[in-house]
């Protein structure tokens, strides 16, 4: 009898830092919940107006980036947590959007990557 194991502790992200408006982000992990948001997003983004496709997209960065991460109890309790206001306050547009495109890289190049695939298929 042979016995296999996977160890998914290992597969991790290379690290991704975005500095905005001097505000350092760790964009290494998105979580599964985002994934499926984006994932919806993406889904009717098609549908939406210009505007409200980027509002959405907004909101999704703002909580992927959320509040700094610390091990520090004081520093998350006393920092502001970003939010689409702050993002959209604190940048100009071209800063914005390249913005969302870094944060959103790992799941939008993964599904081009995967669309790619099947059509070779």
């Amino acid at each position: 009898m042979s016995e296999t194991i996977k160890d998914f502790d290992l597969l991790i992200p290379d690290k991704r830092i975005a500095k905005l408006a001097g505000k350092e982000f760790d964009v290494s992990k998105i979580s599964t919940k985002m994934a499926l948001k984006q994932a919806e997003y993406r889904d009717r983004a098609l549908l939406m107006g210009e505007k409200k496709a980027l509002i959405e997209a907004v909101k999704i960065v703002a909580e992927i980036c959320g509040k700094p991460k610390s091990k520090n109890f004081f520093y998350r309790l006393f920092t502001k947590k970003i939010d689409e206001k702050w993002l959209i306050s604190n940048t100009n547009f071209k800063q914005l959007v390249d913005f969302i495109d870094f944060v959103l890289e790992p799941l939008t190049g993964k599904l081009e990557e995967n669309t790619k695939d099947i059509k070779k298929k």
